[in-house]
């Protein structure tokens, strides 16, 4: 895991096209990061399935299973298995020319097939890479999108909502760089607490319903992705790494470790 801000910045596309489209695999135990960014994620699961949390909500995503992340929605997920799934990537320019703003999809929608048929097209389209492929990828993304506003809105966030979502994104990048510089020292509630100008029980709420899981939870794994990069790239010891990130206690770092990653450090040392 590198040194992150919860904002993920998507890069440009050549051509300035405002549709980017990726299939992913992975095999064995995947993470993906809590992070957000302004651009709507689309996610069709083709093979296997995970657990994905959006907005401190956390759910289970199955094969056939359809995912909207909408814009500016802190998400992340974990896999146990291997996954297959296809992404799509639509910039805010996308819609620029038409009415869709601040429009809430609902995030998880089971085996629907004209979505299904529509993201075949769509996958079709783009590796086929022909002349006005460009042009039908935005028709077939264009309709896709129609079909989600008619059949899947879920809300849609007034100014006030809006504005209370950026303010909430801001405090917890604040938050997610600071245990980011500091998880190999002691971090406590109390420390976190403080730099948001909130009381200690309030930011336990405030970072649980963000991000889906405890401060400890979520630093604990932090910690553990370090441990994992120490482990596969570095001849130290198990201690020496678990103190190097952050545990006092080798034995408690260690129940952690096989907690998270269902091994122990030396099997994963081994294992990768």
């Amino acid at each position: 895991m590198n040194d992150i801000s919860l904002y993920e910045k998507v890069p440009v596309l050549e051509n300035s096209f405002t549709v980017k489209f990726m299939k992913t695999r992975g095999i064995g135990r995947n993470r993906l990061v809590p992070h957000w960014h302004e651009h709507i994620e689309l996610l069709y699961f083709s093979s296997g399935g995970c657990s994905f949390t959006c907005n401190g909500k956390t759910f289970s995503v199955k094969k056939d299973d359809f995912v909207v992340v909408n814009s500016s929605e802190i998400h992340s997920f974990v896999a146990n298995e291997h996954i297959e799934y296809f992404c799509i990537l639509i910039y805010p320019e996308f819609f620029s020319d038409i009415k869709f703003s601040n429009i809430l999809i609902e995030n998880l929608i089971h085996k629907d097939e004209y979505i299904k048929n529509c993201l075949n097209e769509i996958y079709d389209e783009y590796s086929a890479n022909s002349e006005g492929s460009d042009m039908m990828l935005k028709s077939h993304t264009y309709r896709l999108m129609a079909y989600l506003m008619r059949n899947y809105t879920a809300s849609r966030l007034s100014s006030k909502d809006f504005d209370a979502q950026t303010a909430r994104l801001k405090r917890m990048n604040v938050l997610l760089e600071y245990i980011s510089e500091n998880y190999h020292e002691k971090i406590t509630t109390a420390q976190l607490a403080k730099l948001c100008y909130l009381s200690e029980s309030h930011f336990c709420r405030f970072f649980k319903n963000t991000i889906g899981k405890s401060a400890t939870e979520y630093i604990n794994e932090y910690r553990i992705e370090k441990a994992s990069v120490m482990l596969l790239n570095t001849d130290e010891s198990i201690t020496a790494i678990a103190s190097d990130v952050g545990f006092d206690d080798v034995n408690y770092f260690s129940r952690i470790f096989k907690k998270i990653k269902k091994i122990t450090p030396g099997e994963y040392r081994q294992n990768h």
